[in-house]
C-alpha cells in the first residue's frame, strides 16, 4: 500500500484548521446577584501570545474558568474556530485540545520530572495512567512514545537535563518550567497560563519570558494571565485588560501602556 501523500486542498484544510482563532463573545457571569463577567468579547488568535490582565477580583480566573468548561457563563458564546463549546464539559475540551497550568505548582515528589511530564499523556492515552506504575506489555510502546512526548516538551522548555531528577530537588523556576512542559507535551490547542510568574525572581522571570516566546506557535491560541507587567509587555503581542468583569481595553503592549483607563486603573497613574 503506497503512502498518503498531503493534496494542496488536504494542506490547505489542515494549515486553517491549525490557525482557528478562540472567539469569546458577550460573556457573562454571575453567582446569585454577583456579576463577575459582564458582556466581555475577545479575538483570540492562534500564532500568537495573548496576555490577560487586570486587578486583583477583575475576573481574570472566572474568565479562563469559562473557557475550560469549569463554570457555564449565563450569556454568550465561545467558539474554537467554527465548534461551538458552551454545551461541552471540560473533559470534551481537554479531548478538543485544551490545556492549563495553574498558579501553584502541583508536581508529584515521588515521580521523576518527565515522570510527572508523562502523567497527562498516560491518562488520555489506551493504556492508561495506571500503566506508569505498572508498565504491562500492552502499554509499553504507547508509554515509550509518551516519553518522547514528555522529553520534547522539556527540551522545548530548555530543562531537559533535569528530566530524571525529583521535583524536590529543583528551584522554584524550573518546577514551573516543568509544570508547563507537563501542559504542553500534548501539543494542545489552547494553552492557558495563570500566573507563571508567581513566585519566581528576577532571573527566574527572564528564563520564563524565554521559554514562552518559543511556545509561540502557529497551531497554538496561548494566553496568559500574569501580574508581572514586565513579563506581560516583553511576550505578548496583544494584551486584554480586565476591569470589575468587564473588557477595559484591548491593544498591542504600547497601546495598553498609553491607555489612559488602563494607567489610572491598572498601572497606577503617578501624576494622580
Amino acid at each position: 500500500m503506497s503512502a498518503a501523500v498531503a493534496t494542496p486542498v488536504a494542506s490547505a484544510v489542515a494549515n486553517a484548521v491549525a490557525r482557528e482563532p478562540l472567539v469569546v463573545d458577550d460573556l457573562s457571569l454571575s453567582f446569585g446577584g454577583i456579576r463577575v463577567l459582564q458582556h466581555v468579547g475577545m479575538h483570540l488568535r492562534a500564532g500568537e501570545i495573548t496576555g490577560l490582565i487586570g486587578p486583583n477580583g477583575a475576573g481574570k480566573t472566572s474568565f479562563f474558568n469559562c473557557l475550560t468548561g469549569l463554570y457555564s457563563p449565563q450569556h454568550g458564546s465561545i467558539c474554537l474556530g467554527t465548534k461551538h463549546l458552551e454545551r461541552i464539559p471540560s473533559s470534551g475540551r481537554a479531548a478538543l485540545g485544551f490545556s492549563r497550568s495553574f498558579q501553584h505548582v502541583a508536581l508529584c515528589p515521588e515521580l521523576s520530572v518527565i515522570e510527572n511530564v508523562m502523567i497527562g499523556l498516560d491518562r488520555q492515552s489506551s493504556a492508561g495512567w495506571l500503566d506508569a506504575f505498572l508498565p504491562l506489555s500492552g502499554g509499553r510502546n504507547e508509554r515509550a512514545h509518551n516519553r518522547e512526548l514528555a522529553m520534547a516538551a522539556l527540551t522545548r522548555l530548555g530543562v531537559a537535563e533535569v528530566a530524571d531528577l525529583s521535583p524536590t530537588q529543583l528551584p522554584p523556576g524550573v518546577l514551573r518550567l516543568t509544570e508547563i512542559a507537563r501542559a504542553i507535551a500534548g501539543n494542545p490547542r489552547v494553552l492557558l497560563l495563570d500566573e507563571p510568574a508567581a513566585g519566581l525572581n528576577s532571573v527566574e522571570t527572564g528564563d520564563l519570558s524565554a521559554a514562552l516566546k518559543r511556545l509561540r506557535a502557529p497551531d497554538l491560541v496561548l494566553v496568559v494571565v500574569e501580574h508581572d507587567m514586565d513579563l506581560i509587555m516583553d511576550v505578548c503581542d496583544t494584551i486584554h485588560v480586565l476591569n470589575v468583569g468587564t473588557l477595559l481595553a484591548s491593544g498591542s503592549p504600547e497601546q495598553i501602556r498609553l491607555n489612559p483607563d488602563v494607567v489610572r486603573v491598572y498601572l497606577g497613574d503617578e501624576d494622580a
